[in-house]
Parts: structure tokens; C-alpha cells; sequence
């Protein structure tokens, strides 16, 4: 009598979402960035805005389809807003998410804003070639993001150490420390120049800076709770850009 195989159960972290999650994706997308654009600049035929919202549905839904089947643990790991993992030593610089997370966010929409209301008020726009230069900025970016984020389960939106995360030092990671934040910040300087604004860069830096201020205590936090890392900053000497910085 053959005895019967018992396969080990799988942890619920790493099983796929489902797939009416990733059909709402490009729907979600584009209903609030629709919102946002439309009404407020009196445009429905605005070229720029849909080429933005369309590319960038695309590019989000496809990423997330691929790395729901390859890698869905990073995907739960990014929908969680509780922090499970910090200590006594670490909680000082985690908690450092309640002034950067929304100052990034007020830069962001500051950048998405802007061009939204030059463009109502007709005031003079970029070229359409630069335009279309910053579309290619915003999704290089956000494919970057979506790279880093197959290769790292633990990549996080909020600063923690989850149970169980361990130290990834290959791929981007064996480039640069922070390669998800490297994608970002590309992704948010290319958005006011993709919808014809240079005012927009203004609020771009500014949430780009938050954003690398945010590595200070990132990597305080790293150095006192994950195993290794102060051997990983050793060899990997550079933040965000390979040879640069």
C-alpha cells in the first residue's frame, strides 16, 4: 500500500492574490488619477493626461501580474500599514514614517497637481517631445521599482523588519542599497515633465528629497535590527546610483 505524500502547506504570504485584485488595477488607476486630472483642468480631451494615465495603468498592471505569480509575498507586505517588527532600538527611526511618509505625498501630488491647473489656466506648456522624454522617465521608474520589488519580498512601504526578512544583496541590491527608491524618484521627477510642466518639478524634488532623507533613518534602523547589513553597506557603497551616490 503506497503511503500518501503530504505536501507541505503553503504560507499564506506567499500564495497569489486573487485574479479580480489585478482586474481592478488599471480600473482603479484610472478612475482616480481620471479624477484628479479631468475635472480639475476642464480637459476630458487632454492628450497628455491620458497618454499619462494609460501608459501608467499598463505599466502597473502588467508589473503586478507577473510579480503576483513570482513573487505575491512583496505584494502582501506592501498592503500592510502596521508595523510588526521594531524593537526598542529600532522604533525611533521607523517612527520617522509619520513625518517623511506625508511629506512625500504632499510633494507627489504637488508635482501631479501643478500641471493640472497650468494646463486649465493655459499657461505655456513644455514641448511635446520632452513630454513624451518624461512618460519614458515615469515608467523607466516605475519599471525599476517593479524589478526591485521581484527581488525583494520585504520591500516594504513603511519602514519595519518583518519576522522572518533577510538581508538581499543580489540583483539591483548588489548595485545600490535602495534601487526601489532610485525607481521612485525617477518616476516622480518624470511626472510633471510628462503632463508639460516645469513648475511641477518644484513639488518633485521636494517629495525626491524626503525621499532620500528617508535612507538616514532606513539605514539606522537596518544597522540596529537586520544581521549583516553593516557588512552589506561595506560592499555596497552606493545608495541610489551605481558609481555616483
Amino acid at each position: 500500500m503506497n503511503k500518501k505524500t503530504i505536501l507541505p502547506e503553503m504560507d499564506p504570504m506567499d500564495k497569489p492574490l486573487p485574479i479580480w485584485f489585478i482586474i481592478l488595477i488599471p480600473i482603479y488607476i484610472v478612475v482616480i488619477f481620471g479624477a484628479l486630472l479631468f475635472p480639475i483642468s476642464r480637459d476630458w480631451k487632454w492628450l497628455e493626461g491620458w497618454l499619462f494615465i494609460i501608459t501608467f495603468a499598463l505599466n502597473i498592471s502588467i508589473s503586478t501580474f507577473f510579480i503576483n505569480k513570482i513573487n505575491p509575498r512583496v505584494l502582501r507586505n506592501r498592503m500592510k500599514s502596521k508595523k510588526e517588527g521594531l524593537t526598542a532600538a529600532t522604533r525611533k527611526s521607523g517612527g520617522s514614517d509619520r513625518f517623511i511618509i506625508p511629506l512625500m505625498g504632499i510633494g507627489f501630488f504637488g508635482a501631479l497637481l501643478l500641471p493640472v491647473i497650468e494646463h486649465r489656466f493655459g499657461w505655456p506648456s513644455l514641448p511635446f517631445f520632452w513630454e513624451m522624454i518624461g512618460l519614458i522617465i515615469t515608467n523607466a521608474g516605475s519599471v525599476i521599482m517593479e524589478i526591485a520589488m521581484l527581488q525583494n519580498a520585504y520591500a516594504s512601504k513603511i519602514l519595519d523588519i518583518r519576522k522572518g526578512q533577510e538581508l538581499v544583496d543580489s540583483g539591483f541590491y548588489s548595485r545600490v542599497r535602495h534601487p526601489l527608491y532610485s525607481g521612485a524618484i525617477l518616476m516622480i521627477l518624470g511626472t510633471p515633465v510628462a503632463l508639460g510642466s516645469w513648475w511641477g518639478l518644484i513639488p518633485a524634488v521636494i517629495s525626491s528629497l524626503t525621499l532620500v532623507w528617508r535612507i538616514k533613518f532606513e539605514e539606522e534602523m537596518l544597522i540596529k535590527g537586520m544581521a549583516g547589513y553593516v557588512g552589506y553597506r561595506k560592499r555596497v557603497k552606493y545608495k541610489l546610483i551605481p558609481g555616483i551616490y
